[in-house]
């Protein structure tokens, strides 16, 4: 009889932390000012967990001239995210990644919809997703793709290529790798990736 009851007395516990998790989207013009970041907000979101409220920014510098580059007509395209908690305008982590030194067409952008809040471990934890693309390419080619997912301090990556149509042949690319910390990480996290590889996949 203990042990029923025990086991009555952790199932509030458990429904509580999915309750937790509270997801509405922010509208760029919305965001506060003192969430200081480089580039334009393209998406961006609020949500609590049992952790806290946490404010989530994609944001995209669009092409530019890179000062760096090798040639005059060379361009540089960047994009970050950032997690800011409601206890100050510090983000919690950053991500910025980018094309640089290309002549060519380039690109470093979220994909539409591409940010996203779960909790698929149900730990009350929030998982943050975040899907985008980068390339320079002068022909028809695959581009660079990547999923990366923060739950708290811990980053998960997916790494590869997009998928896109060759003529009368097969498709090109759309392969990926899963990083060591996503390989161990629970099951439902990789499928989640995988389904998300395939939403975003094809160009």
């Amino acid at each position: 009889m203990p042990r029923f009851f025990c086991f009555l007395a952790l199932l509030p516990l458990s429904f509580s932390a999915q309750a937790q998790l509270r997801v509405s989207p922010l509208a760029p013009a919305a965001v506060p000012v003192a969430l200081r970041h480089s580039g334009r907000v393209v998406q961006a979101l609020r949500y609590t967990d049992r952790t806290g409220t946490y404010t989530v920014l994609a944001t995209q510098s669009g092409p530019a001239a890179d000062p760096a580059a090798q040639s005059s007509d060379g361009q540089r395209a960047d994009l970050y995210a950032y997690q800011y908690s409601a206890a100050g305008p510090a983000p919690t982590w950053q991500l910025h990644d980018f094309e640089a030194d290309c002549p060519l067409d380039i690109q470093a952008s979220f994909r539409p919809r591409g940010l996203t809040v779960t909790d698929l471990d149900h730990n009350g934890t929030a998982e943050v997703w975040l899907v985008y693309r980068t390339t320079c390419r002068g022909d028809v080619s695959p581009s660079t793709q990547k999923i990366i997912m923060y739950e708290g301090p811990h980053k998960y990556a997916v790494r590869g290529t997009t998928r896109i149509a060759s003529g009368s042949g097969p498709p090109d690319g759309g392969t990926y790798t899963l990083d060591a910390a996503l390989r161990a990480a629970p099951v439902a996290f990789r499928q989640h990736a995988a389904q998300l590889w395939q939403q975003h996949r094809d160009e």
